[in-house]
């Protein structure tokens, strides 16, 4: 079997109603957490396409998930709010957490989309990122030089968070002087993407940090306004200055957009990464031995153990998926690492291996939402791993016990991974 080779389907995808995985992927229970893909390759084998408890589809397998993410019929902001009002009620939407992400790319969906992604698309060029490569390099130094002062340190904390941060922040042209504003991992607003609604204590604390970056962007944009830069937030305030391009609040919570698909993606990809080379010395040796590698091995990395396990779609009208009936206003929620995974799309896919050719993993979604940023957060990996490797020869990882976030099923990702050199 060559790379992409599909099967014939092995299962009728509309007929397993009585299968139940050994645990809900929707929750995050510690050892489902701790090695997710046992219930991706139990759903992909029995259901497919599997209705959950919660009401909602879950798409498992490579082919049924490019095809949803690909087609016109389906879209990331259809009825999505639209839904929450209805089971929440209308004033749900009101709370700063979901009015803010109503004005945000990620959410729009056809030409509201697109009017928003052209302003965004030049930022995140291929050209564009390269450029910033010396501005990577020397801050993993940097990082690197603060963390080989201590007797032992915290990758994830000490280096793999304060690197995207800070590339988003240079990105924006944020004040040197403000960057430490936005080193909290907690702050990037990630939780609100979670299938399971936000508790009360968890909406307060959302709603509080849109507010704090709202207050913050306002006050930047005025500073641009008047002493324009380059950088993201000055081209998005000339973009104001013409009708239709984007409105201020649309700037306002789109700058915030930055740090929640900005950083917790590049953060993920760069611990995922160091795990699981560290697991696999083999690989870890080779890729030290010829650095070539380097941007196949992040590609291998984002397949392997991809930062974002699950996006969302909604149906904008009825549609059948390999067999099954799907609803206008239905959510599908696809679970794009278990795509990653499928071995009727790769040739041993529960093997890591950083020489793997043909690889185009899903990681970053696709069709219209495939990720503006996914050059950066590549780029990002690559200049973190390479600066590793020539400046920490001698870097030990602590693998035996790793501790991944535990209140995500979306992310995947360590909260610390402790080393010394």
């Amino acid at each position: 079997m060559t790379e992409f080779s599909f099967k014939p389907d092995s299962v009728e995808l509309g007929s397993q109603t009585n299968f139940v995985p050994s645990f809900d992927p929707l929750i995050p229970h510690p050892e489902h957490v701790r090695n997710p893909y046992k219930v991706y390759a139990e759903l992909r084998t029995n259901a497919p396409i599997y209705k959950s408890p919660h009401g909602v589809l879950i798409a498992s397998r490579y082919k049924e998930i490019s095809q949803i993410l690909k087609d016109p019929s389906f879209g990331r902001g259809y009825f999505y709010f639209e839904n929450m009002a209805d089971r929440l009620g209308s004033a749900i939407l009101k709370q700063p957490v979901y009015d803010s992400a109503r004005n945000m790319m990620l959410m729009k969906d056809r030409l509201d989309h697109l009017r928003l992604r052209s302003l965004f698309e030049k930022s995140f060029s291929h050209k564009s990122i390269e450029k910033m490569r010396s501005f990577m390099r020397q801050m993993m130094y940097e990082l690197i030089d603060a963390a080989l002062a201590k007797t032992s340190f915290d990758i994830m904390l000490d280096l793999a968070f304060p690197l995207p941060s800070a590339v988003i922040c240079h990105m924006l042209g944020i004040p040197k002087q403000d960057w430490h504003k936005f080193n909290k991992r907690s702050a990037t607003g990630s939780r609100a993407l979670e299938p399971a609604p936000l508790n009360p204590l968890e909406l307060a604390q959302q709603n509080q940090s849109v507010n704090e970056f709202r207050e913050y962007f306002q006050w930047l944009i005025e500073v641009k306004k008047k002493e324009p830069g380059d950088d993201l937030t000055s081209m998005l305030v000339t973009a104001e200055a013409q009708e239709g391009n984007i409105t201020r609040p649309e700037t306002i919570d789109n700058l915030r957009m930055m740090f929640i698909g900005g950083v917790e993606t590049a953060v993920n990809t760069i611990g995922n990464g160091l795990l699981a080379l560290y697991k696999h010395p083999e690989q870890l040796q080779k890729l030290k031995n010829q650095q070539e590698l380097l941007p196949n091995a992040v590609t291998e990395i984002l397949r392997y153990d991809s930062s974002v396990q699950i996006t969302p779609r909604q149906a904008r009208e009825d549609i059948l998926i390999g067999g099954v009936s799907i609803q206008a206003k239905e959510t599908v929620l696809c679970i794009i690492a278990s795509a990653n995974r499928d071995p009727d799309a790769w040739d041993r896919a529960d093997e890591f291996d950083i020489t793997r050719r043909s690889s185009y993993p899903l990681s970053f979604g696709g069709g219209p939402h495939y990720c503006i940023g996914s050059q950066l957060a590549k780029v990002e990996a690559e200049v973190a791993l390479q600066s590793i490797f020539e400046r920490m020869p001698n870097l030990y990882i602590d693998i035996s016990n790793p501790q991944w976030l535990s209140n995500t099923v979306v992310f995947r990702g360590l909260k610390s991974l402790p080393a010394t050199v």
